[in-house]
């Protein structure tokens, strides 16, 4: 399989392009060299992307030059798949359920990029476009307190598994990191960047305390170097037997919005229509408490839908199904969120080294891809779907 989207590669983007993959047991993830993302791309080479992230669930595009590409290179990228949503991170919001009413975009030096800029100064700063609507700046690092600076690094334990916002009437399809610094530091016990925090006796938060403890050991089984973690919900579909994959496609969940206040039934089981994969959107009884509420399955209770979402869940998370991707400065690399979940490992925070940093962007576009820039979304289907209305600036498309 990988000869011949090998082949499509050289074919669409030059001789010198070279694919990796699958990159894990599953199937999932491939690697591509050689494409350099400041030259606008033509729909041959959009129509072999797409086509690849259909087959392959994550893709990679590997080394792109962070002296000349910037973030605006990146949005522009991202109009390809999707129109690129504003992350709610970018904005005030003195409560969740209030975003939609009143969005107002943070102070610049309220921004996540001013706190990066201000935790090395001179010696690290984020890359031209960060400070876009559409533009997560994920970081771990900030200008520390003297207090700060004394107590030394903190430990978080990680997310919990999701799917970036699939609560909206029209789920996002992708998302995609750029990577500008990774962590090189390798100095906890057994030779990793962060210790296991498994071994704390912390509470289950933000999962339910009551959680089955084995789903929690795989819920908790994360990488330790700084790696993004996938599971492949296309090839935990795959494996199970035909009457289980066909109980579970006439199955439909609702999904509450904290913004419409509303649930709307969707299908569990998702075809991408462009590989006609099927794989199982989400299976998740409460990705992101208390911000959601937890998820339930259309004609049953509250308990039953956990219950069932939860021996979903910890399918998925088996380890056949599990992918931990190593991030490099440089690559840029998308996932689709259809057919994969993830979550972020534990993560030293208050840094002090630029051994210790953590520095992506992310954006997550939903809706129709495009073989053409700039993109031709009706402007009532932006209205509706995309907050404030945002499109990508023209500037940015040709930039």
């Amino acid at each position: 399989m990988v000869k011949a989207i090998n082949e499509r590669f050289r074919q669409a983007f030059g001789a010198h392009v070279r694919c990796a993959g699958p990159l894990a047991a599953s199937g999932a993830g491939l690697r591509v060299s050689g494409i350099d993302l400041c030259n606008p791309l033509r729909p041959v080479e959009v129509n072999v992307l797409l086509d690849a992230l259909g087959q392959y669930r994550i893709v990679t595009l590997a080394g792109q030059r962070l002296d000349s590409f910037s973030v605006a290179h990146f949005e522009r990228f991202a109009n390809h798949w999707g129109a690129p949503l504003p992350h709610p991170s970018n904005f005030k919001r003195p409560a969740l359920d209030r975003f939609m009413d009143n969005p107002e975009l943070l102070p610049r030096e309220e921004r996540p990029s001013s706190r990066v800029n201000g935790a090395f100064p001179g010696e690290l700063q984020c890359l031209p476009g960060a400070d876009s609507p559409a533009v997560l700046v994920v970081a771990n690092m900030h200008g520390l307190s003297d207090e700060e600076r004394e107590a030394g690094p903190t430990l978080t334990r990680g997310t919990t598994w999701h799917t970036d916002i699939e609560h909206h009437p029209i789920p996002l399809h992708v998302s995609m990191f750029l990577v500008h610094k990774a962590p090189v530091s390798r100095d906890a016990p057994g030779g990793t960047w962060v210790r296991d925090p498994r071994s704390d006796s912390a509470p289950n938060a933000p999962y339910f305390e009551d959680a089955d403890p084995e789903l929690m050991g795989l819920r908790r089984a994360l990488p330790l170097n700084g790696e993004t973690s996938y599971a492949d919900t296309a090839a935990a579909y795959a494996a199970l037997p035909s009457a289980e994959q066909r109980r579970l496609g006439s199955i439909r969940v609702r999904r509450y919005s904290y913004a419409t206040k509303e649930t709307v039934p969707v299908p569990l089981v998702r075809t991408n229509p462009r590989s006609g994969i099927k794989s199982l959107h989400s299976p998740l009884s409460c990705p992101r408490p208390p911000r959601q509420l937890p998820v339930e399955v259309d004609g049953m209770s509250r308990a039953a839908s956990r219950d069932f979402l939860d021996e979903i869940e910890a399918h998925v998370l088996q380890r056949e199904f599990r992918y931990d991707h190593a991030h490099s400065p440089g690559d840029v690399t998308l996932w689709d969120l259809f057919t994969t979940i993830h979550v972020a490992p534990p993560i030293k925070e208050n840094i002090q080294s630029l051994d210790d940093a953590r520095l992506f962007y992310r954006i997550s576009c939903k809706g129709e891809p495009a073989l053409t820039l700039p993109r031709r979304d009706p402007p009532e289907w932006v209205e509706e779907h995309i907050f404030l209305g945002y499109t990508t600036p023209r500037e940015v498309i040709e930039v």
